[in-house]
């Protein structure tokens, strides 16, 4: 919402008597009679102050000013009825000079009041007074000039000034409005302080928002009063304010995959309603892989409201409302950025900075994405008034906005633009991806740390330099982000960065041990040298390993590297010590088990290598590597290699053990054979046989 400008906004005339031999009558003069009758002039007693927002405004020196400022909402009109009390008192003194008397008096009185004001009138004791109205160079105020009598020194008078204030359209210069369900304008009460009072009056359902936190709340019969009055600048009080009735409301919804959104309008603004839902359906998917991360849910409606304008904010993501507020400009940016907040949160990131940095940065691209043209940011820079560390920049947009957020804003953006925007979409995404996952830089992508917690400036550092290759990363920081004590920090950093590139080199595509990344992380850079001292010796070790699975082709225990990755105390290291070496040798004794047992064989090796069990074995030694017993694995494939080396002896000694008693069952066979006839002769002479000749008849019988 637009602030009148403050000569617009708080005016008081005045008129000065000069001395003069000849003066014209007319309103504003004073005359001064010959001969020490009553001079006139004409005396302008206008002193500038200055508003809390730093917009000038007249006040009147000799001018006392009592007012009560009521704006009464009339919804079913659609209009803003206003009606001022002003008590006007002359505290100017006359005074002699140069002969004369100088009196001073005041004649006329102007107020600013909301542009199109309709039904201007003013009266005092019951007469009708003068009023003209004037533009301002700012669309959204008028000013009215009341006239009146001369008012002398000490005299008082009661002025009521009364005005409709229509709305104008959406998205007119003129930031007045008036609708169905919704008022948005100026509260002005002109007093001085502890005389001035301003009231709103309005339907109780309807919401009341302002610039103001101090208006009190009186509710009766379906009515609520707003009343203030400590004045908000030496003029008086001043107060931009928004009602809103949440039952009237044109709503649609926009479904864009699983997601189902509410969009609620005004209800006189359809036009809002389809341009955002144009840009959700185009942009969340452009999201998500910016994001590098699938919608996070807790989003219901997106709600057309003027209240975080009176917060000095353009929208607000509500996490607890489940909700996106923003006002009713068009603006696809603003959309992608309060959308991005489902991700990049205080819930997900630490610092102010970094979430609203990160929001534009990623709203911005997805602009570009989407065929948008990105918006112009403010120039800022480090000299500027309120510039400060960005880390020290605090408070949400749930609360009033403050002075230092005119500079925070742009700079966190310019802080995340300088750091991503050479980067590719897939690089972005890596980074901004991991830091909302909560991700540490020095683990593989992809994996989270449960106790991780949000991602904090050091965490972004580290991860935007990693994960997207951001160069000069820490100078920009440092002139932007951090105070002098964690500017301190840096050298160290860069020091044991330096030292863990390297460890992490020489340990080859491991990453190095929990225990020295957990001290990176956590910036505790003396622990993560006596770490690093610990652990870079293991270096040649896991290397050996490594070389050992590529010549042999077999992969390392999955539990040998968990033991190497995960270490995290003393003893842990002492124990890789051991176990590294351990875990070469078996690898490559287990390889030459499994090249020995596979090797081309003839007959006889072949048949000894299988009595002897070289196979089994070298299998058996290959299931104990994998499952992590590299000491078993060792001792089998030691004891299937050295049977396979008695694979031949043993094979060719059972072929000549099988000659020799083939050889033996022959001779056998053969002196059996030979002894048959003698045998079966003696057994043809028995006692019970007759001999054969004895059979054959004689010669002369």
């Amino acid at each position: 919402m637009a602030v009148p400008p403050a000569d617009e906004r708080a005016r008081r005339e005045a008129r000065r008597a000069r001395p003069a031999t000849t003066e014209t009558p007319g309103t504003g003069t004073l005359r001064r009679a010959v001969a020490g009758s009553l001079a006139t002039a004409l005396v302008a007693l206008a002193l500038v102050v200055t508003t809390p927002t730093g917009a000038a405004v007249a006040a009147e020196e000799g001018l006392a000013v009592s007012a009560v400022s009521r704006y009464r909402l009339d919804a079913g009109a659609d209009v803003v009825r206003a009606t001022m009390t002003l008590d006007l008192r002359n505290t100017s003194r006359d005074t002699a000079a140069d002969g004369g008397v100088y009196a001073y008096f005041f004649d006329a009185y102007s107020v600013p009041v909301p542009a199109g004001a309709t039904n201007v009138r003013a009266t005092s004791g019951g007469r009708d007074l003068a009023v003209s109205t004037a533009g301002t160079d700012d669309p959204s105020t008028q000013t009215v000039r009341i006239a009146f009598p001369d008012l002398r020194y000490d005299r008082t008078r009661r002025i009521v000034l009364g005005f409709d204030v229509p709305g104008a359209p959406p998205r007119s210069q003129n930031s007045t409005r008036v609708g169905p369900g919704y008022a948005t304008f100026v509260a002005y009460g002109p007093g001085d302080e502890g005389h001035n009072r301003v009231e709103v009056v309005a339907p109780s359902a309807m919401s009341f928002s302002s610039t103001v936190d101090d208006f009190d709340t009186a509710r009766s019969g379906g009515t609520s009063t707003y009343t203030a009055t400590e004045n908000t600048f030496d003029g008086g009080l001043w107060a931009a304010v928004s009602l809103r009735d949440a039952a009237q409301v044109t709503e649609r919804t926009v479904e864009v995959g699983d997601l189902s959104l509410t969009l609620s309008a005004f209800p006189d603004d359809e036009q809002w309603s389809t341009f955002v839902a144009d840009r959700v359906e185009k942009g969340l998917p452009v999201l998500e892989r910016l994001v590098d991360d699938p919608w996070p849910g807790g989003l219901q409606r997106i709600r057309e409201d003027a209240s975080p304008s009176l917060r000095g904010y353009d929208g607000w993501f509500d996490p607890t409302g489940d909700e996106i507020v923003v006002g009713e400009q068009l603006d696809d940016d603003l959309i992608f950025h309060e959308l991005t907040h489902a991700w990049v949160s205080g819930d997900t990131l630490e610092q102010r900075w970094l979430y609203e940095g990160l929001a534009q940065a990623v709203a911005e691209r997805a602009v570009e994405r989407t065929g948008g043209t990105p918006r112009q940011h403010d120039d800022v820079s480090r000299s500027d008034r309120d510039a400060r560390p960005l880390n020290g920049w605090t408070g949400d947009a749930g609360s009033r906005s403050a002075d230092v957020d005119a500079y925070a804003y742009p700079a966190s953006y310019h802080v995340m633009h300088t750091l991503l925007a050479d980067t590719s979409d897939a690089r972005f995404a890596a980074a901004v991806g991991a830091a909302v996952r909560g991700e540490r830089a020095y683990d593989p992508p992809g994996l989270v740390t449960p106790s991780g917690g949000r991602t904090s400036w050091q965490d972004w550092l580290d991860l935007v330099e990693d994960r997207a290759g951001a160069k000069n990363a820490a100078s920009v920081m440092s002139t932007w982000v951090l105070t002098k004590e964690q500017r301190a920090l840096l050298a160290p950093r860069e020091r044991e960065r330096t030292a863990y590139r390297a460890l992490d080199r020489a340990d080859g595509d491991w990453v190095p041990p929990e225990g020295l990344r957990d001290a990176m992380t956590v910036w505790d850079f003396e622990r993560a040298r006596d770490v690093r001292a610990a652990v870079a010796p293991l270096g040649a070790s896991v290397t050996a390993v490594q070389r050992a699975a590529s010549r042999t082709g077999l992969a390392v225990p999955a539990g040998v590297r968990d033991s190497y990755e995960q270490a995290a105390l003393d003893d842990d290291y002492r124990d890789l010590a051991t176990s590294l070496p351990a875990t070469a040798r078996a690898i490559e004794d287990v390889g030459a088990a499994r090249d020995t047992a596979a090797r081309e064989r003839n007959a006889l090796a072949a048949t000894g290598a299988r009595l002897l069990g070289v196979q089994e074995r070298a299998d058996r030694a290959r299931a104990a590597l994998a499952d992590g017993s590299v000491d078993r694995a060792s001792a089998l494939a030691r004891e299937s290699t050295e049977r396979a080396g008695w694979a031949l002896p043993l094979g060719v000694g059972l072929l000549l053990l099988a000659l020799v008693v083939l050889v033996g069952v022959a001779a056998v066979v053969v002196a059996a054979v030979r002894h048959r006839p003698a045998a079966a002769r003696h057994a043809g002479a028995g006692p019970d046989r007759t001999p054969d000749h004895a059979m054959d008849p004689s010669p002369g019988g």
